[in-house]
């Protein structure tokens, strides 16, 4: 018979704890700096950046020459095939970082007056932090960061273009990295290097230009070094502001208004390991259930039993739909008219069944991305190991996806008669009664024993970004520079922030300052297929990137605010 052997082993509770770091415990703050009272949209002015008296972003970063520098520039770092893996080891261990020295080399290269007038350290080997320093001290700098690395390629043959050809075709430049993230990368040096060309320009304010070189996992390495360097050399909140890649780009509605939405928060993150060591077996006489079946049933109850979407009055999406209703209510009325009436419930369902995109900004995603077992066809797998990817929403927690885990698999764990030991020494575990009595299994008509134990573990624990201010002086330097940037005749130009449903190297720039936005400025539809095949820029959108880089760097070394606001606390969700 099957004998239930359930023992659900939880680890130690941590100690209850409130920080900003990535480590931190629950109950967190998650809308830190959200205005107390009802949002209504009010957009400042636009701030052109002319009294420097510099040359126009437009008129150094439009006609063809420039174009084509931009296609010389982005197809050279396109080409190097940055790649980190999820497997890789140290700097200075594992050969395939090395590639990340041809990088620095074609940056020197391509980018001599950056080189000769920044100061450049290397951190953790492949980091690359850049600064020059202001001749107003008193000035917090601004931060500017991109991260080097690119994902792998799974087969190269399934490319229009090959994956590190950097195909330009006229308008697209083709390439992994083409988008994700070396568009930032190539547009941030490239606007540096044309205000450092110029030898009379010195900043007022210090500029840091920050590279991690493995945010694709995790940016432990890379920005997780960096930050605590940047700390140890300025100190807690010293930064006026970060701006690193992410958003939700420039989205236009109808012909006149042009909606800019930088996220201001992060979905959390953890992922959750399942691991099963199972009787074996010759496959002729196989149980009833292999170690991969016994798998399989977890993976579909998980998928059976998503995550409930929540729309939260006062968060990034809610506000950027106050905007729409705003400046574009026509654009989705029955939106328009639920925000009027306040049914936030309706509301939410409408936003869940809308598109992935909007479902997932307000609702934690749960993706069993990894499933591993098997050695041989005639043999049942002793082994069998899944992941499960979850991108965590402001009204859920890290101990909350794993008291989800814990009660979707009991129902299994007792069929099988498996025992479990779940997240044992870890952080943000459930406050849970995790033994049960589980008597009652249906005995089969003959004993099948799969002395089966499943281990849980969970890693890259990540809790929800403290959201950033949308109003004061730092804010409306940063709105008042996309407004300039992206004017066109006729229309109206709004920022208002979001919510990024992934994770940046943001995670470790949390203690420099609050004033973190996530930002790629390219307009939607204009770059394509991210992390996958044929992946692409449009290279006059690149270059609107790289003028309003520009135009920050300028309007910040004019702006006076030095110090941040104080921090609005609205409670614990």
């Amino acid at each position: 018979m099957i004998v239930p052997k359930l023992a659900l082993v939880a680890g130690a509770l941590a100690t209850v704890t409130r920080g900003r770091s990535i480590l931190q415990q629950e109950p967190q703050v998650v809308l830190e700096g959200a205005e107390q009272t009802d949002f209504i949209c009010d957009i400042p002015p636009a701030l052109d950046p002319s009294k420097d008296g510099l040359p126009a972003a437009r008129d150094l970063f439009s006609d063809d020459k420039a174009l084509q520098l931009q296609v010389k520039r982005h197809s050279t770092i396109v080409k190097i095939p940055s790649i980190s893996y999820d497997d890789n080891g140290d700097p200075g261990e594992d050969p395939r970082w090395d590639v990340f020295y041809d990088l620095h080399r074609a940056l020197a290269a391509l980018y001599p007056n950056i080189h000769l007038r920044m100061d450049r350290e290397t951190v953790n080997t492949f980091g690359l932090v850049y600064t020059i320093k202001g001749t107003e001290p008193a000035l917090k700098p601004i931060m500017l960061t991109a991260h080097q690395d690119v994902v792998p390629v799974a087969d190269d043959s399934t490319w229009k273009y090959p994956p590190f050809s950097a195909h330009f075709d006229g308008q697209y430049l083709w390439g992994r990295g083409a988008s994700d993230d070396k568009n930032s990368l190539t547009g941030l040096f490239s606007a540096l290097e044309t205000l450092l060309s110029n030898p009379l320009w010195v900043p007022r304010r210090s500029i840091i230009l920050a590279l991690g070189f493995d945010e694709e996992c995790s940016g432990r390495r890379g920005a997780g070094y960096i930050g605590r360097y940047l700390e140890q050399q300025y100190g807690p909140n010293s930064v006026a502001l970060i701006l690193d890649e992410g958003g939700m780009g420039l989205q236009l509605l109808g012909n006149d208004t042009l909606y800019a939405l930088p996220a201001v928060m992060e979905k959390g993150h953890v992922d959750i390991w399942l691991e099963l060591y199972v009787n074996g077996g010759h496959s002729s006489t196989p149980f009833p259930h292999t170690g991969i079946g016994i798998m399989s049933e977890f993976v579909n109850q998980l998928e059976s039993n998503p995550w409930k979407p929540k729309l939260i009055k006062g968060s990034p999406i809610y506000n950027h739909f106050v905007c729409q209703a705003k400046y574009s209510p026509d654009a989705a009325p029955n939106i328009t008219k639920l925000l009027s009436k306040g049914d936030l419930e309706a509301l939410t369902e409408e936003l869940a069944t809308l598109d992935r995109a909007t479902q997932y900004r307000i609702q934690t995603s749960q993706s069993v991305d990894y499933f591993l077992g098997g050695v041989k066809i005639n043999a049942m797998p002793e082994y069998i190991k899944i992941g499960v990817n979850h991108r965590i929403a402001p009204q859920d927690s890290v101990s909350a996806v794993k008291a989800n885990i814990l009660q979707q698999i009991k129902p299994i764990v007792k069929k099988f008669g498996l025992t479990v030991s779940a997240f044992k020494g870890e952080d943000h575990n459930p406050d849970i009664d995790v033994y049960e009595n589980m008597d009652g299994t249906v005995d089969p008509m003959y004993e099948v024993d799969y002395n089966g134990t499943l281990v849980l573990t969970s890693s890259q624990a990540t809790l929800v970004a403290p959201i950033a201010p949308t109003s004061g002086s730092i804010w409306d330097t940063f709105s008042g520079t996309i407004q300039h940037s992206f004017a066109f005749e006729g229309g109206k130009v709004v920022p208002v922030g979001e919510l990024m449903t992934g994770n940046t190297d943001t995670r470790h720039y949390l203690n420099l300052t609050r004033h973190v936005y996530r930002w790629t400025p390219t307009r939607q539809g204009h770059t394509a297929n991210a992390h996958t095949v044929d992946e692409r820029i449009d290279m006059q959108s690149h270059l609107e990137a790289v003028r309003f880089y520009y135009d920050l760097i300028r309007n910040f070394d004019a702006s006076p605010v030095t110090a941040l606001e104080e921090q609005v606390d609205i409670g614990e969700l």
